[in-house]
């Protein structure tokens, strides 16, 4: 068993799934793929590159996060939208 089989055996147990023999041997096959390719790029040594954390040169332009007391009432109002107990908020998957 190779460690990458091992991993797919680890995981599905982990998020228990039902996967039949034939699932998890094409798992296993997409799996092994994955870290044939992903090899090379974990062998490049990074130890001196910088850490990029924001590549466009974009500030920030949001409001500074705060705790702040407050009722309900308040957070409501605060809200963009709230309807029947939640707070809605737009989709950020289609």
């Amino acid at each position: 068993m190779t460690d990458a089989e091992h991993g797919l055996d680890k995981a599905i147990r982990a998020i228990k799934i039902g996967v039949d023999v034939s699932e998890q041997e094409a798992l296993d096959r997409e799996l092994d793929r994955f870290m044939k390719w992903l090899k090379p790029m974990l062998a490049v040594d990074t130890a001196e590159t910088k850490q990029v954390l924001v590549s466009h040169g974009v500030v920030n332009v949001l409001r500074e996060d705060c705790a702040r007391q407050g009722g309900l009432a308040e957070l409501q109002e605060a809200a963009p939208d709230f309807a029947g107990g939640f707070y809605l908020v737009p989709p950020i998957i289609e």
